[in-house]
Protein backbone atom coordinates (compact mmCIF):
# COMPACT_ATOMS: atom_id res chain seq x y z
CA UNK A 1 0.00 0.00 0.00
CA UNK A 2 1.46 3.34 -1.04
CA UNK A 3 1.72 6.11 1.60
CA UNK A 4 -0.88 8.82 1.72
CA UNK A 5 0.42 12.25 0.56
CA UNK A 6 0.54 14.76 3.39
CA UNK A 7 -1.75 17.22 1.64
CA UNK A 8 -4.49 14.59 1.68
CA UNK A 9 -4.36 14.10 5.45
CA UNK A 10 -6.27 17.28 6.20
CA UNK A 11 -9.62 15.72 7.00
CA UNK A 12 -9.79 13.73 10.20
CA UNK A 13 -12.99 12.15 11.60
CA UNK A 14 -13.32 15.12 13.95
CA UNK A 15 -13.41 17.54 11.02
CA UNK A 16 -16.06 15.47 9.28
CA UNK A 17 -18.14 15.39 12.46
CA UNK A 18 -18.03 19.18 12.79
CA UNK A 19 -18.95 19.72 9.13
CA UNK A 20 -21.87 17.28 9.30
CA UNK A 21 -23.12 18.71 12.58
CA UNK A 22 -23.09 22.23 11.15
CA UNK A 23 -24.84 21.25 7.91
CA UNK A 24 -27.41 19.04 9.64
CA UNK A 25 -27.96 21.69 12.32
CA UNK A 26 -28.63 24.38 9.70
CA UNK A 27 -30.84 22.01 7.74
CA UNK A 28 -33.01 21.14 10.73
CA UNK A 29 -33.11 24.78 11.82
CA UNK A 30 -35.81 25.80 14.26
CA UNK A 31 -37.23 22.27 14.41
CA UNK A 32 -34.23 21.17 16.51
CA UNK A 33 -36.00 22.18 19.70
CA UNK A 34 -39.26 20.31 19.12
CA UNK A 35 -40.79 17.00 18.12
CA UNK A 36 -40.85 15.62 14.62
CA UNK A 37 -44.02 14.74 12.75
CA UNK A 38 -44.07 11.28 14.39
CA UNK A 39 -42.06 11.33 17.65
CA UNK A 40 -43.13 7.83 18.65
CA UNK A 41 -39.75 6.85 20.08
CA UNK A 42 -39.85 9.76 22.53
CA UNK A 43 -43.22 8.57 23.82
CA UNK A 44 -41.98 4.98 23.99
CA UNK A 45 -38.89 6.02 25.96
CA UNK A 46 -41.13 7.97 28.36
CA UNK A 47 -43.33 4.88 28.83
CA UNK A 48 -40.35 2.58 29.38
CA UNK A 49 -39.07 4.90 32.10
CA UNK A 50 -42.45 4.45 33.79
CA UNK A 51 -42.26 0.66 33.49
CA UNK A 52 -44.73 0.27 30.60
CA UNK A 53 -44.32 -1.41 27.20
CA UNK A 54 -47.51 0.22 25.95
CA UNK A 55 -47.72 3.98 25.53
CA UNK A 56 -48.71 5.81 28.71
CA UNK A 57 -49.36 8.90 26.60
CA UNK A 58 -50.26 8.62 22.94
CA UNK A 59 -48.99 11.11 20.34
CA UNK A 60 -51.57 12.87 18.22
CA UNK A 61 -52.26 11.67 15.58
CA UNK A 62 -51.58 7.98 16.40
CA UNK A 63 -50.35 7.34 12.85
CA UNK A 64 -48.46 4.02 12.39
CA UNK A 65 -49.10 3.01 15.99
CA UNK A 66 -50.53 -0.41 16.81
CA UNK A 67 -53.62 -0.91 18.96
CA UNK A 68 -53.85 -4.29 20.67
CA UNK A 69 -55.79 -5.38 23.72
CA UNK A 70 -56.99 -1.84 24.38
CA UNK A 71 -53.46 -0.40 24.44
CA UNK A 72 -51.34 1.51 21.95
CA UNK A 73 -47.86 0.23 21.06
CA UNK A 74 -44.92 1.25 18.88
CA UNK A 75 -44.46 -1.78 16.65
CA UNK A 76 -41.02 -0.81 15.41
CA UNK A 77 -37.98 -2.33 17.18
CA UNK A 78 -37.05 -0.32 20.28
CA UNK A 79 -33.33 0.54 19.99
CA UNK A 80 -33.84 4.25 19.14
CA UNK A 81 -36.14 4.60 22.16
CA UNK A 82 -33.62 2.82 24.38
CA UNK A 83 -30.89 5.22 23.24
CA UNK A 84 -33.20 8.16 23.98
CA UNK A 85 -33.78 7.05 27.59
CA UNK A 86 -31.15 9.41 29.14
CA UNK A 87 -32.41 12.35 27.08
CA UNK A 88 -36.06 11.68 27.96
CA UNK A 89 -35.13 11.13 31.61
CA UNK A 90 -33.70 14.65 31.64
CA UNK A 91 -36.22 16.43 29.44
CA UNK A 92 -39.34 14.29 29.60
CA UNK A 93 -41.62 14.59 26.59
CA UNK A 94 -39.90 17.88 25.75
CA UNK A 95 -36.95 15.87 24.43
CA UNK A 96 -36.50 16.44 20.70
CA UNK A 97 -36.19 13.36 18.52
CA UNK A 98 -35.00 15.66 15.73
CA UNK A 99 -31.99 16.79 17.77
CA UNK A 100 -31.28 13.13 18.57
CA UNK A 101 -31.41 12.20 14.86
CA UNK A 102 -29.18 15.12 13.88
CA UNK A 103 -26.51 14.05 16.37
CA UNK A 104 -26.61 10.39 15.37
CA UNK A 105 -26.70 11.22 11.69
CA UNK A 106 -23.63 13.41 12.00
CA UNK A 107 -21.80 10.69 13.95
CA UNK A 108 -22.44 8.20 11.14
CA UNK A 109 -20.17 10.00 8.67
CA UNK A 110 -16.89 9.99 10.68
CA UNK A 111 -17.75 6.45 11.75
CA UNK A 112 -17.93 5.44 8.10
CA UNK A 113 -14.61 7.23 7.52
CA UNK A 114 -13.10 4.80 10.02
CA UNK A 115 -14.60 1.89 8.07
CA UNK A 116 -12.85 3.18 4.93
CA UNK A 117 -9.61 3.50 6.87
CA UNK A 118 -9.84 -0.14 7.97
CA UNK A 119 -10.47 -1.16 4.37
CA UNK A 120 -7.13 0.26 3.21
CA UNK A 121 -5.44 -3.09 3.80
CA UNK A 122 -7.40 -4.38 0.79
CA UNK A 123 -6.16 -1.57 -1.48
CA UNK A 124 -2.84 -0.71 -3.06
CA UNK A 125 -3.15 3.02 -2.41
CA UNK A 126 -4.73 4.90 0.44
CA UNK A 127 -6.33 8.02 -0.99
CA UNK A 128 -7.68 10.22 1.79
CA UNK A 129 -9.24 12.51 -0.77
CA UNK A 130 -11.40 9.66 -2.07
CA UNK A 131 -12.43 8.77 1.48
CA UNK A 132 -13.73 12.30 2.01
CA UNK A 133 -15.69 12.16 -1.25
CA UNK A 134 -17.27 8.86 -0.23
CA UNK A 135 -18.12 10.21 3.22
CA UNK A 136 -19.78 13.19 1.55
CA UNK A 137 -21.73 10.77 -0.62
CA UNK A 138 -23.06 8.87 2.40
CA UNK A 139 -23.80 11.99 4.46
CA UNK A 140 -25.36 14.21 1.81
CA UNK A 141 -25.94 12.15 -1.36
CA UNK A 142 -28.26 9.55 0.18
CA UNK A 143 -31.54 9.64 2.18
CA UNK A 144 -29.43 9.82 5.35
CA UNK A 145 -29.43 13.63 5.01
CA UNK A 146 -33.19 14.11 5.27
CA UNK A 147 -33.68 11.18 7.63
CA UNK A 148 -31.26 12.76 10.09
CA UNK A 149 -32.69 16.29 9.86
CA UNK A 150 -36.43 15.60 9.65
CA UNK A 151 -36.61 12.96 12.37
CA UNK A 152 -39.80 10.88 12.87
CA UNK A 153 -40.16 7.25 13.88
CA UNK A 154 -39.34 5.84 10.43
CA UNK A 155 -36.36 8.02 9.61
CA UNK A 156 -34.77 7.95 13.07
CA UNK A 157 -34.76 4.14 12.88
CA UNK A 158 -32.76 4.37 9.64
CA UNK A 159 -30.25 6.77 11.20
CA UNK A 160 -29.60 4.45 14.15
CA UNK A 161 -29.43 1.40 11.87
CA UNK A 162 -26.75 3.07 9.72
CA UNK A 163 -24.65 3.66 12.85
CA UNK A 164 -24.95 -0.01 13.85
CA UNK A 165 -24.16 -1.17 10.31
CA UNK A 166 -21.04 1.02 10.25
CA UNK A 167 -19.91 -0.42 13.59
CA UNK A 168 -20.55 -3.93 12.26
CA UNK A 169 -18.58 -3.23 9.06
CA UNK A 170 -15.79 -1.64 11.10
CA UNK A 171 -15.40 -4.87 13.05
CA UNK A 172 -15.88 -7.17 10.05
CA UNK A 173 -13.21 -5.56 7.84
CA UNK A 174 -10.95 -5.04 10.85
CA UNK A 175 -10.25 -7.74 13.42
CA UNK A 176 -13.58 -9.48 12.69
CA UNK A 177 -14.08 -10.81 16.20
CA UNK A 178 -17.28 -12.87 15.81
CA UNK A 179 -18.89 -11.96 19.13
CA UNK A 180 -18.51 -8.22 18.53
CA UNK A 181 -19.53 -8.48 14.88
CA UNK A 182 -22.65 -10.42 15.88
CA UNK A 183 -23.39 -7.95 18.69
CA UNK A 184 -23.33 -4.92 16.37
CA UNK A 185 -25.40 -6.73 13.75
CA UNK A 186 -27.95 -7.66 16.40
CA UNK A 187 -28.10 -4.04 17.52
CA UNK A 188 -28.82 -3.05 13.92
CA UNK A 189 -31.70 -5.53 13.92
CA UNK A 190 -33.16 -3.69 16.91
CA UNK A 191 -33.35 -0.56 14.76
CA UNK A 192 -34.15 -1.97 11.32
CA UNK A 193 -34.77 -5.76 11.10
CA UNK A 194 -33.45 -6.17 7.49
CA UNK A 195 -29.97 -5.16 8.69
CA UNK A 196 -29.68 -8.61 10.29
CA UNK A 197 -29.28 -10.15 6.83
CA UNK A 198 -25.90 -8.46 6.38
CA UNK A 199 -24.36 -11.46 8.17
CA UNK A 200 -22.46 -12.76 5.06
CA UNK A 201 -19.90 -9.94 5.36
CA UNK A 202 -18.46 -11.14 8.65
CA UNK A 203 -19.07 -14.86 8.10
CA UNK A 204 -17.41 -15.09 4.68
CA UNK A 205 -14.40 -13.07 5.80
CA UNK A 206 -14.20 -15.14 8.96
CA UNK A 207 -14.37 -18.44 7.08
CA UNK A 208 -11.54 -17.29 4.82
CA UNK A 209 -9.45 -16.53 7.90
CA UNK A 210 -9.95 -19.85 9.72
CA UNK A 211 -10.45 -22.30 6.79
CA UNK A 212 -10.63 -25.43 9.02
CA UNK A 213 -14.07 -26.92 9.72
CA UNK A 214 -13.63 -26.70 13.49
CA UNK A 215 -12.54 -23.08 13.25
CA UNK A 216 -15.52 -22.23 11.03
CA UNK A 217 -17.93 -23.90 13.46
CA UNK A 218 -16.42 -21.99 16.38
CA UNK A 219 -16.66 -18.70 14.46
CA UNK A 220 -20.32 -19.29 13.61
CA UNK A 221 -21.15 -20.24 17.19
CA UNK A 222 -19.51 -17.11 18.61
CA UNK A 223 -21.18 -14.98 15.94
CA UNK A 224 -24.57 -16.40 16.92
CA UNK A 225 -23.83 -15.79 20.59
CA UNK A 226 -23.07 -12.15 19.75
CA UNK A 227 -26.46 -11.75 18.04
CA UNK A 228 -28.36 -13.69 20.71
CA UNK A 229 -29.03 -10.85 23.20
CA UNK A 230 -30.73 -8.73 20.54
CA UNK A 231 -32.72 -11.60 19.03
CA UNK A 232 -33.83 -13.01 22.37
CA UNK A 233 -34.58 -9.53 23.69
CA UNK A 234 -36.78 -8.66 20.69
CA UNK A 235 -38.57 -12.02 20.94
CA UNK A 236 -39.31 -11.42 24.63
CA UNK A 237 -40.45 -7.87 23.83
CA UNK A 238 -42.83 -9.21 21.18
CA UNK A 239 -44.17 -11.90 23.52
CA UNK A 240 -44.83 -9.40 26.30
CA UNK A 241 -46.75 -7.12 23.94
CA UNK A 242 -48.49 -9.42 21.46
CA UNK A 243 -48.29 -12.90 23.04
CA UNK A 244 -45.98 -14.27 20.32
CA UNK A 245 -42.17 -14.00 19.96
CA UNK A 246 -42.46 -13.49 16.18
CA UNK A 247 -45.28 -10.93 16.22
CA UNK A 248 -44.16 -7.31 15.75
CA UNK A 249 -47.69 -5.92 15.49
CA UNK A 250 -47.42 -4.52 11.98
CA UNK A 251 -50.68 -6.13 10.82
CA UNK A 252 -52.70 -4.06 13.33
CA UNK A 253 -50.90 -0.82 12.59
CA UNK A 254 -52.91 2.37 12.19
CA UNK A 255 -51.86 3.03 8.58
CA UNK A 256 -53.57 4.41 5.45
CA UNK A 257 -56.43 2.30 4.13
CA UNK A 258 -54.69 1.74 0.78
CA UNK A 259 -51.69 0.12 2.49
CA UNK A 260 -53.87 -1.96 4.82
CA UNK A 261 -55.83 -3.26 1.82
CA UNK A 262 -52.62 -4.28 0.04
CA UNK A 263 -51.41 -6.06 3.16
CA UNK A 264 -54.77 -7.71 3.77
CA UNK A 265 -54.97 -9.00 0.19
CA UNK A 266 -51.42 -10.17 -0.43
CA UNK A 267 -49.81 -10.32 3.03
CA UNK A 268 -46.92 -8.33 4.43
CA UNK A 269 -44.42 -10.06 2.11
CA UNK A 270 -45.31 -11.41 -1.31
CA UNK A 271 -43.82 -11.96 -4.77
CA UNK A 272 -46.73 -9.87 -5.98
CA UNK A 273 -44.88 -6.75 -4.82
CA UNK A 274 -41.55 -7.67 -6.42
CA UNK A 275 -42.00 -5.86 -9.79
CA UNK A 276 -43.10 -2.59 -8.18
CA UNK A 277 -40.33 -2.69 -5.59
CA UNK A 278 -37.65 -3.44 -8.19
CA UNK A 279 -38.99 -0.61 -10.33
CA UNK A 280 -38.87 1.79 -7.38
CA UNK A 281 -35.43 0.62 -6.28
CA UNK A 282 -33.82 1.14 -9.67
CA UNK A 283 -35.59 3.45 -12.11
CA UNK A 284 -38.84 4.94 -10.82
CA UNK A 285 -38.85 8.54 -12.16
CA UNK A 286 -40.22 11.78 -10.72
CA UNK A 287 -43.74 12.93 -11.53
CA UNK A 288 -43.94 14.99 -14.70
CA UNK A 289 -47.02 17.01 -15.67
CA UNK A 290 -48.11 19.96 -17.76
CA UNK A 291 -49.71 22.92 -16.04
CA UNK A 292 -52.72 24.77 -17.56
CA UNK A 293 -50.23 27.26 -19.03
CA UNK A 294 -48.48 24.35 -20.81
CA UNK A 295 -45.36 24.69 -18.67
CA UNK A 296 -43.55 21.53 -17.64
CA UNK A 297 -43.75 20.67 -13.94
CA UNK A 298 -41.47 18.08 -12.31
CA UNK A 299 -41.70 17.00 -8.70
CA UNK A 300 -40.49 13.96 -6.75
CA UNK A 301 -42.69 10.89 -6.52
CA UNK A 302 -43.54 10.52 -2.80
CA UNK A 303 -43.66 6.72 -3.18
CA UNK A 304 -39.99 6.67 -4.09
CA UNK A 305 -37.59 7.14 -6.98
CA UNK A 306 -34.89 4.90 -8.42
CA UNK A 307 -31.31 4.93 -7.17
CA UNK A 308 -30.01 5.35 -10.72
CA UNK A 309 -31.53 8.83 -10.62
CA UNK A 310 -31.20 9.86 -6.99
CA UNK A 311 -27.83 8.25 -6.16
CA UNK A 312 -26.05 7.86 -9.52
CA UNK A 313 -22.61 7.42 -7.91
CA UNK A 314 -23.62 3.87 -6.97
CA UNK A 315 -22.88 2.82 -10.56
CA UNK A 316 -19.24 3.05 -9.50
CA UNK A 317 -19.85 -0.01 -7.32
CA UNK A 318 -20.59 -2.17 -10.37
CA UNK A 319 -17.79 -4.55 -11.37
CA UNK A 320 -17.56 -3.21 -14.95
CA UNK A 321 -14.65 -0.93 -14.07
CA UNK A 322 -12.70 -3.83 -12.57
CA UNK A 323 -13.41 -5.98 -15.63
CA UNK A 324 -12.18 -3.20 -17.92
CA UNK A 325 -8.95 -2.88 -15.93
CA UNK A 326 -8.38 -6.65 -16.10
CA UNK A 327 -8.87 -6.65 -19.87
CA UNK A 328 -6.50 -3.71 -20.27
CA UNK A 329 -3.82 -5.42 -18.19
CA UNK A 330 -4.23 -8.63 -20.21
CA UNK A 331 -3.86 -6.78 -23.51
CA UNK A 332 -1.14 -4.48 -22.20
CA UNK A 333 0.98 -6.53 -19.80
CA UNK A 334 3.17 -3.56 -19.01
CA UNK A 335 0.28 -1.94 -17.13
CA UNK A 336 -0.06 -4.85 -14.67
CA UNK A 337 0.41 -4.26 -10.99
CA UNK A 338 3.65 -5.36 -9.31
CA UNK A 339 3.62 -8.67 -7.37
CA UNK A 340 3.04 -7.00 -3.99
CA UNK A 341 -0.13 -5.37 -5.26
CA UNK A 342 -1.33 -8.51 -7.07
CA UNK A 343 -1.20 -10.30 -3.73
CA UNK A 344 -4.06 -8.06 -2.52
CA UNK A 345 -6.39 -9.27 -5.27
CA UNK A 346 -7.68 -12.44 -3.52
CA UNK A 347 -8.52 -10.53 -0.35
CA UNK A 348 -10.33 -7.84 -2.36
CA UNK A 349 -12.24 -10.54 -4.22
CA UNK A 350 -13.46 -12.13 -0.97
CA UNK A 351 -14.51 -8.76 0.44
CA UNK A 352 -16.28 -7.85 -2.81
CA UNK A 353 -18.27 -11.08 -2.80
CA UNK A 354 -19.14 -10.70 0.87
CA UNK A 355 -20.38 -7.15 0.32
CA UNK A 356 -22.52 -8.04 -2.70
CA UNK A 357 -24.05 -11.05 -0.97
CA UNK A 358 -24.79 -9.00 2.14
CA UNK A 359 -26.45 -6.24 0.10
CA UNK A 360 -28.56 -8.79 -1.78
CA UNK A 361 -29.67 -10.49 1.46
CA UNK A 362 -30.55 -7.18 3.15
CA UNK A 363 -32.46 -5.90 0.12
CA UNK A 364 -34.44 -9.13 -0.43
CA UNK A 365 -37.13 -8.57 2.26
CA UNK A 366 -37.78 -5.02 1.04
CA UNK A 367 -38.29 -6.29 -2.51
CA UNK A 368 -41.15 -8.47 -1.24
CA UNK A 369 -42.59 -5.88 1.17
CA UNK A 370 -46.10 -4.51 0.69
CA UNK A 371 -44.89 -0.89 0.94
CA UNK A 372 -42.21 0.84 -1.16
CA UNK A 373 -41.41 3.21 1.71
CA UNK A 374 -44.44 5.52 1.77
CA UNK A 375 -43.60 9.22 1.89
CA UNK A 376 -39.96 9.62 1.01
CA UNK A 377 -37.43 11.05 -1.42
CA UNK A 378 -35.52 8.48 -3.42
CA UNK A 379 -35.50 5.03 -1.85
CA UNK A 380 -34.96 5.14 1.90
CA UNK A 381 -34.91 1.35 2.37
CA UNK A 382 -31.50 1.42 0.66
CA UNK A 383 -30.09 2.90 3.87
CA UNK A 384 -30.32 -0.62 5.31
CA UNK A 385 -27.25 -1.49 3.17
CA UNK A 386 -25.97 1.88 1.89
CA UNK A 387 -22.66 1.95 3.86
CA UNK A 388 -21.81 -1.42 2.30
CA UNK A 389 -22.67 -0.07 -1.16
CA UNK A 390 -20.43 2.96 -0.73
CA UNK A 391 -17.69 0.65 0.56
CA UNK A 392 -18.00 -1.28 -2.70
CA UNK A 393 -17.28 1.95 -4.57
CA UNK A 394 -13.97 2.22 -2.72
CA UNK A 395 -13.08 -1.33 -3.75
CA UNK A 396 -14.16 -1.06 -7.39
CA UNK A 397 -12.38 2.25 -7.93
CA UNK A 398 -9.35 1.03 -5.94
CA UNK A 399 -9.93 4.07 -3.72
CA UNK A 400 -9.10 6.44 -6.55
CA UNK A 401 -12.31 8.16 -7.52
CA UNK A 402 -12.26 9.29 -11.17
CA UNK A 403 -13.29 12.80 -12.12
CA UNK A 404 -16.59 11.64 -13.56
CA UNK A 405 -17.20 9.77 -10.30
CA UNK A 406 -16.83 13.00 -8.35
CA UNK A 407 -19.32 14.61 -10.72
CA UNK A 408 -21.79 11.82 -9.90
CA UNK A 409 -21.26 12.38 -6.16
CA UNK A 410 -21.96 16.11 -6.57
CA UNK A 411 -25.04 15.31 -8.67
CA UNK A 412 -26.38 13.03 -5.94
CA UNK A 413 -25.85 15.72 -3.30
CA UNK A 414 -27.68 18.33 -5.38
CA UNK A 415 -30.52 15.88 -6.08
CA UNK A 416 -30.97 15.19 -2.37
CA UNK A 417 -30.86 18.91 -1.64
CA UNK A 418 -33.80 19.24 -4.03
CA UNK A 419 -35.56 16.42 -2.20
CA UNK A 420 -34.88 17.93 1.20
CA UNK A 421 -36.30 21.32 0.17
CA UNK A 422 -39.35 19.51 -1.23
CA UNK A 423 -39.94 17.46 1.93
CA UNK A 424 -39.25 20.16 4.52
CA UNK A 425 -42.58 22.06 4.24
CA UNK A 426 -44.59 18.86 4.75
CA UNK A 427 -42.76 18.19 8.03
CA UNK A 428 -42.39 21.75 9.30
CA UNK A 429 -45.25 23.74 7.79
CA UNK A 430 -43.15 26.21 5.80
CA UNK A 431 -40.43 26.22 3.14
CA UNK A 432 -36.95 25.72 4.57
CA UNK A 433 -35.62 29.20 3.73
CA UNK A 434 -38.46 31.11 5.44
CA UNK A 435 -37.16 30.31 8.92
CA UNK A 436 -33.91 32.11 8.10
CA UNK A 437 -35.71 34.98 6.37
CA UNK A 438 -37.75 35.43 9.55
CA UNK A 439 -34.61 35.24 11.68
CA UNK A 440 -32.87 37.84 9.52
CA UNK A 441 -35.87 40.16 9.75
CA UNK A 442 -35.86 39.91 13.54
CA UNK A 443 -32.14 40.67 13.68
CA UNK A 444 -32.49 43.68 11.37
CA UNK A 445 -35.45 45.04 13.33
CA UNK A 446 -33.86 44.52 16.74
CA UNK A 447 -33.01 47.61 18.71
CA UNK A 448 -31.20 47.71 22.11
Amino acid sequence: MLPLPRWRRRFAPGHLLIICLVVYFLTAGVSLSRHSLAPHFVYLADSLLQGHLDLVRVPDPPYDLTQFGGHWYVSFPPLPALLMLPLVALRGLNASDIAFSVLFGALNVPLFHEVLRKTRKYLEISDGNTSVWLCALLGFGTPLWYCATLGSVWYTAHVVAVACLCLYALEAVGRNRPVLAGLWLGMGFLARPPVLFAFPLSILLGCRQVRQVRGMARFLLLFALGMAPALVGQAAYNWARFESPLEFGYRWMNSPTSLLERQGTWGQFSLHFLPENLYTLLVRPPLVSLSPSSSLHIEPDPWGMGLLLTCPALVLALPSASIARSVRRFLLPGTAHPPGVRALAPRRCWLRRALWLSIACVQAPSLLYFNTGSYQFGYRFALDWMPLGVLLIALETENRLPRWGKILVIAGILIHLWGLLWMYPNFNGQPWHLQYVSLLQRVLSWTP
